[in-house]
């Protein structure tokens, strides 16, 4: 095998490893993907956007140093179903899966309303 094919081949190795898998995410604060992370920084979400597809999950994980959640605004679901608490601190997760379509505002009880101020976004379960 020659040098250059070798290169070649290393460099598509690198490019797809950095695909990270089936989650798309864009730089307008949106992810789309089947079974995606969110981390809960310090007063706002990595990604305010979530697209999954019915039967997709959201992993929930805090990564600040205050306590944070992700609650439905109609409270169909919550963190606190998954991880038995609604105060999540870093590191903790909570992995929902997300059954229904819809379109669901979500947010933090600590640092956002369900009126969609502060700490919040929206997650789209399938078509919705």
């Amino acid at each position: 095998m020659n040098a250059r094919l070798l290169i070649g081949m290393m460099a598509i190795v690198v490019a797809l490893a950095a695909c990270g898998g089936d989650d798309a995410t864009g730089e307008d604060g949106t992810i789309e993907g089947t079974d995606v992370v969110v981390e809960m920084y310090d007063n706002r979400y990595q990604y305010t956007e979530i697209r999954i597809p019915v039967g997709g999950s959201v992993d929930w994980v805090g990564a600040g140093r205050n306590p944070h959640n992700a609650v439905d605004a109609e409270e169909a679901w919550s963190t606190e179903d998954a991880f038995g608490s609604l105060e999540q601190y870093e590191d903790e997760a909570a992995k929902l899966v997300y059954n229904t379509p819809g379109r669901y505002t979500f947010f933090c009880t600590f640092h956002g309303n369900a009126q969609g101020a502060g700490m919040a976004g929206v997650l789209v379960v399938g078509d919705a």
